[in-house]
């Protein structure tokens, strides 16, 4: 999937943990950012994904240790920031949001013909048994319908609002 589908699908989980827990705003617009992220963090074995570029030495390094969709993108990694989160006492909203938004990025790759190592280190690969070419049309579809989730799921209450007075008269 693309860093767009990534992004969109962390915004939909920031979306979900902001309804789960009634954040205030500022919580709320840190949970967004944490999970958009998380969402984007396993491509860090990337040095072109989007976060990659970012931190392209860390980028370079990770990929020439484990290679594209392997630790990064397994079980091993997600358990590992857990621990990490879980020691350094992460408040709840937040652990939940970036291991929910490294999951994310995890089951949108195993849409692809190419899945991931989400046993890393055992060289198994991974994918669903549907599986869609990465930047195609239904690739941007599903990025426009995670946004589409993400708006009704923020502004769910003014959209009903909107939608009981339409349908009154």
């Amino acid at each position: 999937m693309t860093g767009k589908t990534h992004a969109s699908c962390g915004i939909l989980v920031g979306a979900l943990a902001i309804e789960y827990y009634k954040t205030d705003l500022f919580t709320s617009v840190t949970i967004v950012v944490l999970a958009v992220i998380a969402s984007l963090l396993p491509d860090i074995c990337h040095t072109q994904s989007k976060i990659g570029r970012k931190i392209r030495i860390v980028s370079f390094f990770i990929r020439l240790l484990f290679g594209h969709r392997t630790f990064t993108h397994s079980i091993l990694f997600i358990v590992i920031i857990g621990l990490g989160l879980y020691v350094i006492q992460t408040p709840q909203y937040y652990f939940m949001t970036i291991i929910t938004g490294l999951i994310s990025h995890v089951i949108l790759d195993m849409l692809t013909p190419k899945g991931v190592k989400l046993f890393y280190p055992i060289p198994l690969t991974v994918k669903l048994p549907i599986t869609f070419k990465t930047g195609g049309l239904v690739d941007l579809s599903l990025a426009s319908a995670l946004i589409i989730g993400s708006l009704y799921t923020l502004f769910k209450s003014n959209i009903d609002d909107l939608i009981k007075y339409f349908i009154s008269y």
